[in-house]
């Protein structure tokens, strides 16, 4: 058993430093960037050359509606997807888990956290949960998350407890706003700890470690991080099961807006 293996098992999630290099983590920041700058571009709003985090602030602030529309978006984009399942994050499932044969249950998820950046009425981290529910792949699956900034404990850091994953399946308060978030008599504030990481580091987790978004974050600063799932092909449940996930594919084929300025033709108008 690796050594990376060993501590994931033991605690539920393991870090591993370094494993992208800043470079590939910074294209996709800059890649994101640009999705914001094109959207500040089609408003009467001007930022010269923004950063990243201006360019967010900006556009939510002129038209929240739009901002919304594109972080939403951004979990299609290519490079968040090909960050994802980098060589070097699926190699290291095959070489230090021994995995041969992955599934892949649903998409990405691009997660933003900001003082600045808060949806009234809307999602600003999530309470504590497993994410197996939202997976009910193989019972192995196991989360990859990939911080695109630095993530300190004054950075809405994810917040773990550790060995949790041991516990199997536990309730949740399956009412309210967040019923998917566990009973508050299934863990302690306190055991809960932050995981400070760096642009270049990925986090590998169970889907049933307890896991929290920290709601500590300064003012003037982004957490910005992306997602995705792997289940093991190989885990007998997973093959018994038919390889089932909680992931629903649908596609709405109803008729869509007349694109404008665009020939009848190319309007995309359904028939």
């Amino acid at each position: 058993m690796s050594h990376e293996l060993e501590r994931y098992r033991s605690d539920g999630f393991c870090v591993v430093r370094g494993l992208l290099d800043e470079q590939a983590v910074s294209a996709v920041r800059s890649s994101i960037a640009k999705t914001f700058a094109d959207q500040l571009a089609r408003i009467p709003f001007r930022t010269g050359h923004a950063g990243l985090f201006t360019a967010m602030c900006a556009l939510h602030r002129y038209d929240i509606e739009r901002y919304k529309k594109t972080a939403a978006a951004l979990w299609r984009k290519l490079d968040v997807y090909q960050l994802l399942h980098d060589p070097r994050i699926t190699g290291f499932l095959r070489e230090k888990f021994c995995w041969r044969d992955v599934f892949v249950p649903g998409g990405q998820v691009v997660h933003i956290m900001a003082n600045e950046l808060k949806i009234p009425g809307g999602y600003f981290g999530q309470g504590s949960h497993q994410d197996f529910p939202s997976v009910q792949g193989s019972l192995d699956c196991v989360i990859v998350w990939v911080p695109l900034t630095e993530v300190d404990r004054e950075n809405f850091p994810i917040e773990v407890i550790p060995e949790s994953h041991k516990r199997g399946l536990l309730p949740v308060c399956g009412e309210g706003s967040a019923p998917w978030e566990l009973r508050p008599d299934q863990y302690r504030d306190e055991d809960h700890i932050p995981v400070e990481v760096h642009p270049g580091d990925v986090v590998f987790m169970s889907a049933f470690t307890v896991h929290r978004s920290s709601r500590n974050g300064r003012s003037g600063r982004l957490r910005i991080a992306v997602s995705t799932r792997f289940d093991n092909a190989d885990e007998p449940s997973f093959i018994e099961r038919s390889y089932p996930t909680a992931y629903v594919r649908s596609v709405s084929r109803g008729p869509y807006e007349k694109i404008q300025g665009a020939k009848e033709c190319d309007s995309f108008q359904a028939r």
